[in-house]
């Protein structure tokens, strides 16, 4: 009997990942179907809201047309707030939603340190915060890990392009003093 084998294990971060992603998803559902769910709830409502002036079955239903009215204004505005924080709450925790926008920041956070340096800030004390931020080794750290991922699905133009970039990132990390950085 041959026994089957999982080649990629799923570790306790890669269970997380999988439920905020199934989680993330099924928010987007409750957002885009919210608004149908409350029309539909509305309208069978109304009907019964409707039969109810024939034939009085439900006394709860014996409102006037204004307080209909704002029971539907209340329904409706209460399906866009779920609607909003549905959306809203499945952006912030969707894994795959942000992948990378915080290195746009960080590259916003250079581009106004290179504007600093032109407008006459003490260039030092900017060298220094970079030596201590550690930018460069983890920036060495993702590249590392970014060719290997490639490297892994095989893509080689891609893995030998991203080694260039490995070596070029030790140097300028060892150049600012860290010469820890392994590799």
């Amino acid at each position: 009997m041959t026994a089957i084998q999982r080649l990629n294990s799923i570790d306790g971060r890669g269970r997380a990942v999988r439920a905020l992603c199934r989680t993330s998803y099924v928010l987007r559902l409750v957002g885009d179907y919210v608004g149908t769910v409350t029309v539909g709830a509305v309208a069978v409502a109304a009907v019964a809201w409707m039969a109810n002036d024939v034939h009085e079955f439900a006394p709860a239903l014996n409102v006037t047309s204004g307080v209909a009215i704002l029971l539907i204004l209340a329904a409706w505005g209460s399906a866009r707030l779920i609607e909003s924080f549905a959306y809203d709450a499945a952006d912030r925790i969707d894994p795959g939603v942000r992948d990378g926008d915080d290195l746009w920041d960080a590259t916003k956070a250079f581009q106004a340190n290179v504007r600093d340096i032109t407008e006459g800030a003490d260039y030092d004390d900017i060298r220094i915060a970079l030596q201590a931020s550690q930018v460069l080794p983890a920036l060495h750290g993702l590249t590392v890990q970014l060719r290997n991922a490639y490297a892994k699905d095989g893509e080689m133009e891609e893995a030998s392009a991203l080694s260039d970039t490995v070596a070029l990132l030790h140097a300028a990390a060892e150049s600012l003093g860290h010469r820890d950085i392994g590799e």
